[in-house]
């Protein structure tokens, strides 16, 4: 038990060395250029049926409308969507981007808002039916509800307490022989 102190403290620091020599520019299948998820996600839609399926996403109170085959997963450009929320009704409009395009006051608002969707592509028409929840979640300045350490922070946490519980046997050892 004499060298229990010196036993501890190599364990620690052999524990942090890995993950230390880990940040020394290798890449341990960790994709480290994509970016941070920020602040809350936008409301969205998802309806599909045997024939497509649809997700609208708002950003700005304006709904993007994207539209698939749902065997295929291939984008339908070209299709007539007509819209039904509540008392508003419309047909959503086309973007150049194969994308389609949902502006009404109520996405605007808080609040859940049922859509039912008349979706016709060539000879295929289809209803699809889907709700929004429109709930504004944290503010913009609200700090994440959660957040992740980086690699090295446990095992050096762990090396820290190694080396203070080594000083307080240490410590314990010196004040008891000297007595």
């Amino acid at each position: 038990m004499k060298n229990l102190p010196t036993l501890i403290l190599a364990l620690a620091l052999a524990g942090a060395l890995p993950a230390a020599r880990a940040q020394d520019g290798h890449d341990h299948g960790h994709d480290h250029d994509t970016p941070a998820a920020t602040g809350p996600a936008s409301p969205r839609l998802n309806a599909q049926s045997d024939l497509f399926e649809l997700v609208g996403i708002v950003e700005h109170g304006v709904m993007t409308v994207y539209l698939d085959r749902f065997a295929s997963n291939e984008p339908v450009a070209g299709a007539r969507i007509e819209y039904e929320a509540g008392p508003h009704k419309g047909v959503a409009e086309p973007q150049a981007d194969g994308t389609y395009r949902i502006a009404v006051d109520a996405l605007k608002r808080e609040g859940e808002l049922p859509f039912a969707f008349t979706v016709t592509a060539g000879s295929d028409m289809d209803l699809l039916a889907g709700e929004l929840d429109l709930h504004v979640e944290e503010a913009h300045g609200a700090e994440p509800a959660s957040r992740t350490l980086p690699q090295w922070a446990l095992p050096a946490a762990a090396a820290a307490a190694a080396i203070a519980l080594a000083a307080v046997i240490l410590g314990r050892r010196r004040t008891g022989s000297a007595a």
